[in-house]
């Protein structure tokens, strides 16, 4: 069809409207509209429908429709006269799009049919920048909520964690010194800084692992030392720990590994409530409240003469003993969800669903671990993740082998003699599968005469495996 003819067509289209208008205004539209005549004849096609078919305007105007788009969702709205919304719709090969089509009347007369079209890979880029965005905004209010406080980051509605933050709420604004214990990994640190923030106190709080410092460290590390105070020495001289923490809070994680020369110190400090720096004279007056953690048993090494027992006493004024995981097992869902989410976020995953069995495995595996066993588990299967499905594979081998030794464990009933006829049967069966039903074989391979074996093969009913 040349030039003229396409102009008659579209003309006969629209008589009352200046085309060139609007050409001008539907080029404004981001979306690609195309509009049909009653005969599926291209009328209309702006730059948004050249960008995202790659078809220029002079190429489809005044052109069957069915000739380029064979399957054209607006053709179909022409011959059927029903509107579609929203439909996801592959119009050829590689082109992806989410359309929208009606029928097209002019003063009551049919005239045809106009849709308009969205890249959807973009709308899904789209959407999933809005995801990241909420998401980054979910993860920054958590980030608030842990430099804020208050327990707000502590996850559990177990009765054995609800009452350990009840306690640490009561004692918190007191001066105490509280001896956290528990298991490694159960979020010692969480709680610390958790009766540090509702202390009301003005200073910072200063977790120091006693285990990550050398001994022969532990003093100027702790009491800090002046200008020249040894070969090495910072020309200015160093704040300690201790200063670092006045007026706040001091937490010694790990406190069982602090040298027996340095727990003396730290319990003159604790009653004199002033230090001296190394290679210094002035006393430094200090207002630190000390809160310590362990995951050792203190009064066993107090018996050993490995832990002061008057620095025992003097820390352990309040004790927090935190719950392992196994102990509070209804929580271990809530905590699978939230590292999800949380780690979902941070490595720009997106998941959108976990099968039932994955669940069931986290939630029966007795985590010695516990909290940060858990927490790195879900970060290993988040970031290895492929296909936004967290499926059984995609948990650590160690956790999967363990469950099925678990379950093999379940299989057998308390009962020893129905568990030792489950068990003859089951090895019985394997012998003849293996051996192909050769009884002689089958005996020799569980190591008894085949007359036995005849008449367990009877007693237990047992049919030749095929």
């Amino acid at each position: 069809m040349d030039a003229r003819q396409k102009q008659l067509c579209i003309g006969e289209g629209f008589h009352n409207i200046d085309y060139r208008i609007l050409k001008s205004i539907v080029d404004c539209i981001y979306e690609a509209v195309c509009v049909i005549d009653e005969n599926g004849i291209v009328i209309v096609w702006n730059k948004g429908a050249e960008k995202l078919y790659n078809i220029a305007y002079k190429d489809i105007i005044g052109e069957n429709i069915e000739d380029i788009f064979p399957d054209a969702i607006v053709n179909n709205v022409r011959k059927t006269g029903v509107s579609v919304e929203n439909k996801y719709h592959s119009p050829r090969e590689n082109s992806y799009i989410l359309a929208n089509s009606m029928p097209l009347y002019i003063e009551k007369v049919f005239k045809g049919a106009v849709s308009t079209d969205r890249d959807f890979a973009e709308l899904i880029k789209l959407y999933f920048e809005l995801e990241n965005a909420n998401s980054k905004l979910i993860f920054l209010e958590n980030e608030v909520k842990k430099i804020s406080g208050v327990f707000g980051n502590i996850i559990g509605k177990s009765p054995n964690i609800v009452k350990k933050i009840d306690m640490a709420r009561q004692i918190a604004p007191t001066h105490a010194s509280v001896m956290i214990t528990g298991e490694s990994g159960t979020g010692k640190e969480v709680f610390a800084r958790g009766i540090h923030e509702l202390s009301g106190r003005k200073g910072l709080f200063v977790p120091v692992n006693c285990s990550a410092i050398p001994s022969e460290l532990f003093e100027s590390e702790f009491f800090g030392y002046c200008a020249g105070a040894f070969t090495g020495a910072n020309k200015k001289g160093k704040m300690g720990i201790f200063e670092l923490a006045d007026e706040g809070t001091i937490f010694l994680d790990e406190i069982g590994d602090m040298p027996l020369h340095m727990q003396a110190k730290l319990l003159r400090v604790l009653q004199e409530r002033e230090i001296v720096r190394l290679g210094g004279e002035k006393n430094i007056k200090l207002d630190l409240r000390v809160l310590a953690a362990t995951n050792k048993c203190l009064q066993e090494m107090v018996r050993e003469s490995k832990f002061r027992e008057d620095l025992y006493y003097r820390l352990n004024v309040v004790e927090i003993n935190l719950p392992s995981l196994r102990e509070r097992k209804e929580d271990i869902p809530i905590f699978i969800d939230y590292f999800i989410k949380e780690f979902s976020t941070r490595n720009s995953k997106k998941i959108i669903g976990t099968q039932r069995d994955v669940l069931n495995i986290l939630n029966e595996y007795k985590w010695p671990g516990n909290i940060r066993e858990l927490m790195n588990v879900i970060e290993h299967i988040i970031v290895t993740n492929k296909n936004g499905m967290i499926q059984k594979n995609s948990i650590p081998e160690y956790i999967l082998s363990q469950a099925k030794k678990s379950e093999s464990f379940k299989e057998y009933p308390l009962d020893l003699t129905k568990a030792i006829k489950k068990l003859e049967t089951e090895n019985i069966k394997k012998a003849l599968k293996i051996s192909k039903n050769n009884k002689s074989k089958a005996a020799k391979l569980l190591n008894i005469p085949r007359g036995t074996l005849y008449h367990k093969i009877d007693e237990y009913k047992i049919k030749c495996p095929k």
